[in-house]
């Protein structure tokens, strides 16, 4: 350990540098799960276009998604000064995960069945994630950015882990109820 003049202290950069591992890996699962609940809500459309044959879930759910984003960094931009960013981070999570809960709270309160209700219900849904995707983002990339470089790496390098880890299980669920009564949607819970 080096020294920082006289007394025998560590200097201030190799006290960071002993959590910094830690802190890394905590920016990665942050980055993996700001992003894991859109990715699960894409890689399981094949569900969806079995459950809503009529309405297009592909298109729709993409094109619900994105002016959710955009309009909610819009009005954070306009009131940077007034929000509290680590609020703004908490809410997005939160709302990341009550919309994953209430996911499957959805399909499993209507047995998998179609129609306009539960379609109208997961577009809320998606919309929900939209919101929560423009807060923490945002949100992170800025707090982030006033910290070691490594750690904003580690938090894109966790949203792109993100879809990787939801396609590979959607794969593997896939494949391990492909013959089952039910498959695709026992696959897609």
């Amino acid at each position: 350990m080096g020294y920082d003049g006289g007394g025998g202290h560590p200097t201030r950069f190799e006290l960071l540098g002993q959590g910094k591992f830690k802190a890394t890996m905590v920016c990665w699962i942050q980055g993996l799960g700001s992003l894991v609940a859109w990715n699960s809500v894409v890689s399981i459309e094949d569900y969806y276009y079995d459950l809503f044959p009529k309405y297009h879930p592909s298109r729709v759910l993409t094109l619900l998604y994105q002016p959710f984003v955009v309009g909610t960094v819009a009005i954070l931009a306009y009131n940077e000064a007034k929000v509290d960013t680590r609020k703004r981070n908490l809410a997005g999570f939160i709302l990341f995960c009550l919309g994953t809960f209430f996911l499957i709270v959805l399909d499993l309160a209507t047995s998998g069945k179609g129609g306009i209700g539960p379609y109208i219900g997961i577009c809320a849904l998606v919309a929900s994630f939209g919101v929560a995707d423009a807060l923490v983002l945002g949100g992170m990339v800025g707090d982030l950015s006033f910290m070691f470089p490594e750690f904003m790496q580690s938090f894109f390098v966790g949203l792109a882990a993100s879809g990787t880890v939801t396609s590979g299980l959607r794969l593997i669920a896939k494949a391990a109820f492909e013959n089952a009564s039910g498959g695709l949607r026992k696959g897609a819970m």
